[in-house]
């Protein structure tokens, strides 16, 4: 009998776990932030990603977020590529084009999201990402929480001296109007002359998810698949080909370009993709930033119509 080499359990499609991503709706959504988690963590409860929303994938045709190589390499083609392209926006004149260019550099621009292990009142774990204000706003929550209770704000447990929290992540507003907040949540009562007074929600998590944490909980350097800068800038250059049909001022040395002056602009060829492969820090790690007031926009609910399709 021949030795059989594959790991077995990788025929097993009930071993293969759906990430499960909380979905921030308007008004007030409750979250307890979870414990960091995975060999690569370094204490963080959360992972900083900059994502890249506005590529097609030429091998499927279809759009979806990759990851910014800026987030694991410290470089990245895409903001390499829009440097060159607003230095050349300063020599076009027409309007029109102005604008349409833009919209391009809008739409592939890398967003920052914070991707935090999180558990809802029904007890489902699953995912949070949030954008950079709520991030921050969660950040000085956790902080101050640190030095008040001498507590991990995202400890499993929920005793009196050690416990974690519930966070109120809120939304507000549409499109590029749309505004995230955070607060610790709070619950109310009243004394016997009625009046109102409030404490932070420490009310335990489901039992469920303390014993059963290290099977539930999502490794966050994982979640998106990481494209060395090569692999994202073919993929890249298959798109800006692609738009620059309907507008060739898309085109620069070294993304583009050269394939145009080869007569292939009409011909784009299927790219490979590469393969994914209180101790809490609540410090950031350094990226490269947007470069945009327009980072506010709303990807999330696009990135959750992305992934459920």
């Amino acid at each position: 009998m021949s030795n059989i080499k594959i790991n077995l359990d990788s025929l097993n499609t009930k071993s293969y776990k759906k990430t499960v991503r909380h979905k921030v709706k308007d008004g007030e959504n409750i979250y307890r932030l979870l414990p960091p988690f995975g060999p690569e963590s370094n204490g963080y409860p959360y992972q900083k990603w900059n994502v890249v929303w506005g590529l097609v994938d030429p091998n499927s045709g279809r759009m979806r977020p990759f990851a910014s190589s800026s987030t694991y390499e410290g470089q990245c083609p895409v903001y390499d590529y829009l440097e060159l392209l607003k230095q050349k926006l300063d020599t076009i004149h027409n309007e029109e084009t102005v604008k349409k260019i833009n919209e391009y550099i809008s739409a592939i621009r890398p967003k920052s999201v914070f991707a935090y292990n999180a558990a809802d009142k029904s007890g489902q774990v699953g995912v949070l990402e949030l954008k950079s204000t709520a991030h921050k706003k969660v950040i000085a929550l956790m902080d101050k929480y640190i030095k008040e209770y001498n507590q991990d704000p995202t400890s499993l447990n929920s005793n009196p001296t050690d416990s974690g929290v519930w966070f109120n992540v809120s939304r507000t507003g549409k499109g590029f109007d749309t505004t995230y907040d955070a607060s610790k949540n709070q619950t109310m009562s009243k004394d016997e002359n009625g009046v109102p007074s409030f404490k932070d929600d420490r009310s335990p998590l489901a039992e469920n998810i303390v014993q059963n944490y290290d099977s539930l909980a999502y490794d966050l350097n994982n979640l998106y698949q990481k494209l060395s800068y090569d692999e994202l800038k073919d993929i890249l250059v298959a798109n800006i080909i692609h738009a620059a049909v309907e507008l060739p001022e898309l085109l620069v040395p070294g993304f583009g370009l050269e394939e145009a002056q080869n007569d292939t602009i009409q011909q784009a060829q299927p790219v490979p993709q590469g393969q994914g492969t209180v101790n809490l820090n609540l410090g950031q790690e350094d990226a490269k930033p947007a470069t945009s007031s327009n980072d506010e926009e709303d990807i999330l609910a696009m990135a959750d119509d992305i992934f459920n399709s």
